[in-house]
């Protein structure tokens, strides 16, 4: 009798098991987004803060990152932040669309790294914008938490105000700093060199075989004359002349710096954008 209960029991058992294996659930849940190296948030913010990325994340099809650290591993602020987004697998599509913000605790700097078309939502002007509400909102005050979901509400709003008409990516210029290079040196010591001697020897010449004539004799050395000069006023003329109002400059040619957003590789490779502040 109790085998025949247990035989109902295992083959129901087993059409589950079938069911389950080819029919899998998914378990949805929220991809880890806030990574708080240097333990700036406690528990329940970092919870806010990952809930509130992901929301982003999924409604505009990016990854929106916030990362804080103690150690830059000696790299900047912003190399930190892009190697974080590049090598940290992050960005959505082939142009790994996506933004990253980093308090960086060991150089004191907040940064906000920008990448595919997160480049293109957020323009210099617009980054410029949400680090003024980061720093007035939270990083002045020391409220890291503050600080973080000020860039989420910053990246919000222009997020829903979509990509400027304007927009237009302009490269970094690179500043090639002065150096003094081996051959600078020699080129400088061999003028030096040259000049000098030929200073010398000019003043040596002079010098050399000079007659002992007196030079104090002042019957000869000396002539004096004596005129009189008069300034005499001839005539007088008043001229006058209208000066023309300078013309405003015809910029219509040149494209609004507004819509700018300000590019640069990676060590990647890849392109991002945004800017950074130090607190």
């Amino acid at each position: 009798m109790v085998k025949m209960l247990q035989k109902p029991k295992g083959i129901c058992l087993l059409i589950v098991i079938c069911i389950f294996a080819f029919y899998p659930i998914t378990v949805s849940g929220q991809k880890p987004l806030v990574f708080d190296d240097a333990l700036l948030f406690s528990t329940e913010e970092k919870i806010d803060l990952d809930t509130k990325a992901n929301e982003l994340s999924d409604q505009y099809n990016m990854d929106i990152v916030v990362v804080t650290t103690n150690d830059a591993n000696g790299k900047s602020t912003r190399a930190y932040a892009d190697d974080y987004f590049d090598y940290g697998g992050f960005g959505v599509g082939e142009n790994y669309d996506g933004l990253l913000f980093l308090i960086d605790m060991d150089h004191r700097e907040a940064y906000i790294s920008t990448s595919g078309i997160g480049i293109k939502y957020l323009t210099d002007e617009r980054v410029e914008a949400i680090l003024d509400r980061v720093f007035e909102y939270g990083l002045s005050q020391g409220n890291y938490y503050g600080a973080a979901m000020e860039f989420l509400n910053g990246a919000e709003m222009f997020l829903e105000k979509g990509i400027p008409s304007d927009q237009y990516n302009e490269v970094e210029k690179i500043k090639v700093p002065n150096r003094i290079t081996e051959m600078d040196v020699i080129i400088s010591l061999i003028g030096g060199l040259a000049t000098g001697s030929i200073f010398y020897f000019s003043v040596r010449s002079k010098y050399k075989g000079k007659s002992n004539s007196n030079q104090y004799s002042y019957k000869n050395n000396s002539i004096v004359r004596f005129t009189s000069n008069q300034d005499r006023l001839v005539n007088t003329f008043v001229t006058h002349r209208v000066i023309p109002k300078p013309q405003p400059k015809n910029n219509s040619s040149k494209p609004s710096t507004s819509g700018r957003s300000t590019v640069h590789k990676s060590s990647s490779g890849r392109t991002h954008g945004g800017g950074g502040r130090k607190f």
